[in-house]
């Protein structure tokens, strides 16, 4: 998962968002894993953990202060920094004397983290303004990895029912197949993300308390349904896919939706991202039915979809939440962890009928 770091006064993931990026119980959870913990969240829950103490522009070495103000042209007469965020990393806001604005992300290179700063670079170079904020630069210099973006003001989406920003919100989800296929950006297949959620249902019944009464009236189709290679063959494709599609990883901008945190980007299959998407609605207090209705209704790839992948995924990403949820570390995280496999629970008995 991935800490949020505001944009501009709003929610900019940049990696551990997959979000509260890399605070205490996210840490804890990935440096055990390896893996990113889909299942926290900025958006239904800010105060997932405590937010850390990130680093200020001043306490950015002098010589890669120097670099950065090189690549801006113009020398920095304000310095903002939003409020919010559980990074470690540096998170600012500069104004140049030119009237010029840049929003600025680094990390210590030294920090697990800085590999999704990395990515985010590297997939930031091939994203159309149109569906992403731009990135101007990147450099690593005396072991610090910063990333320049484009300064966009805006807010976060409301996703729950009735909102006026849902129909501008899936209308981008709906974009991203014609936008970003054939893949433009030299990533890794999006089956390996996939892969990392299948598996669980079999861990959770083999575990020593055994499956709960849910699971245990289900268990043949669980079983069935959450088939790690069958997974990952549904989802290889030529889009460029985010593989984390929810409220905090977008940003309303002056009547558009853009989106944030491209760190775990891959190569799949355009209906990966509408699923993402799905369960993030069911949260946002969708029925099941309404949620894949909305999607639907303007997101070509999820109704191009063979429905048993669709079924597959659903299933695979509700057993990764409730493993964690049993397994995880609790707190608020651990709440969120079962409101998500609640709501994972209800879409897999509506895809079951």
């Amino acid at each position: 998962m991935i800490g949020w770091i505001p944009w501009n006064s709003i929610a900019i993931c940049g990696f551990f968002s997959v979000e509260s990026e890399l605070s205490g119980q996210v840490r804890q959870l990935w440096e055990l894993t390896g893996s990113r913990d889909w299942s926290a969240t900025r958006t239904e829950e800010p105060s997932v953990s405590t937010p850390s103490v990130r680093p200020r522009w001043e306490g950015l070495p002098g010589d890669v202060r120097a670099e950065v103000q090189a690549r801006l042209g113009s020398p920095v007469v304000e310095v903002s920094y939003p409020e919010g965020g559980f990074t470690p990393g540096l998170a600012v806001r500069l104004t140049c004397a030119d009237g010029s604005v840049v929003f600025l992300k680094a990390a210590d290179v030294t920090l697990p983290m800085a590999s999704h700063y990395r990515a985010e670079a590297l997939v930031g170079e091939h994203l159309p303004s149109v569906i992403a904020p731009r990135l101007w630069w990147s450099l690593e210099s005396r072991g610090w990895i910063v990333n320049a973006f484009e300064a966009v003001l805006g807010g976060q989406p409301d996703l729950r029912p009735g909102s006026a920003d849902l129909p501008g919100v899936l209308d981008v989800v709906g974009s991203l197949e014609r936008e970003l296929t054939p893949c433009p950006a030299p990533v890794g297949e999006a089956g390996e993300t996939l892969s990392r959620l299948a598996g669980h249902w079999e861990r959770l019944a083999a575990a020593p308390a055994g499956p709960d009464a849910w699971s245990a009236a289900r268990g043949r189709w669980l079983m069935e349904l959450d088939a790690r290679d069958l997974l990952v063959k549904a989802a290889v494709g030529e889009t460029l896919v985010h593989c984390d599609l929810r409220a905090d990883n977008m940003l309303m901008d002056t009547g558009r939706v853009r989106v944030l945190d491209w760190s775990w980007a891959a190569r799949g299959a355009a209906w990966v991202d509408a699923a993402f998407f799905v369960p993030q609605l069911i949260l946002a207090g969708h029925s099941p039915a309404g949620a894949e209705a909305e999607v639907g209704a303007r997101v070509p790839a999820w109704r191009a979809a063979d429905p048993k992948a669709l079924s597959m995924f659903a299933v695979a990403i509700t057993g990764y939440w409730v493993w964690h949820q049993a397994h995880g570390p609790g707190g608020a995280l651990g709440a969120y962890r079962g409101r998500a496999a609640e709501a994972g629970r209800r879409w897999i008995d509506y895809r079951l009928g």
